[in-house]
């Protein structure tokens, strides 16, 4: 290799080299640690809160509304707690607590999620995230939330899977980001 080849080699590496810590500095300088996010993916989303807030995790949501009031019926959650994933479900006051709630993803049978606890808000129910359970989200095309009234009469709610995987995808990237510098340089 003549001296101008050498020097053309050395020249397009070292710009590489340049624009990639560039591209990772800028990352790094401009991700606001204080900063939450909301992104909507169809009839999902998904909700960060700020990396410097160390005790919440990110959050994928669905809500059903009701269809003539437009107040959410059902609020469904997948988010960490104690740094395991769990799925939470929240009903309106006003559910029967003792035969806690079913949840049914598409063809497959009912699980039986039990009531945690009410409040103003309304009433939980919190089920762990297993794989096996992931896998039937993902599988899912729709799926339904049976609860049932002080009357003992079973209501289904149901659900939609439209941004499911996106909002999926966007909360693992979110947590990443949230608790690794190092990923941070690649948002």
């Amino acid at each position: 290799m003549n001296k101008l080849t050498e020097r053309l080699v050395l020249g397009g590496a070292a710009l590489v080299v340049g624009l990639l810590v560039g591209w990772a500095g800028r990352g790094l300088a401009s991700y606001n640690s204080n900063m939450e996010s909301m992104t909507s993916y169809q009839d999902w989303r998904t909700a960060c809160p700020p990396a410097s807030v160390k005790e919440q995790s990110c959050q994928v949501i669905e809500e059903m509304l009701d269809n003539n009031t437009r107040a959410p019926v059902v609020r469904i959650a997948i988010t960490k707690e104690e740094n395991k994933e769990v799925i939470g479900i929240t009903l309106p006051l006003g559910v029967a607590l003792e035969p806690g709630l079913k949840l049914t993803l598409g063809k497959d049978a009912a699980l039986d999620v039990p009531f945690r606890t009410c409040s103003a808000v309304g009433c939980f129910a919190v089920m762990p995230v297993t794989d096996k359970l992931m896998a039937s989200f993902k599988a899912a095309e729709d799926g339904k939330i049976t609860a049932y009234g002080l009357d003992g009469k079973a209501v289904d709610i149901p659900m939609s899977f439209k941004g499911y995987s996106d909002a999926l995808r966007a909360y693992h990237n979110g947590e990443t980001r949230r608790s690794s510098w190092f990923w941070r340089m690649f948002s």
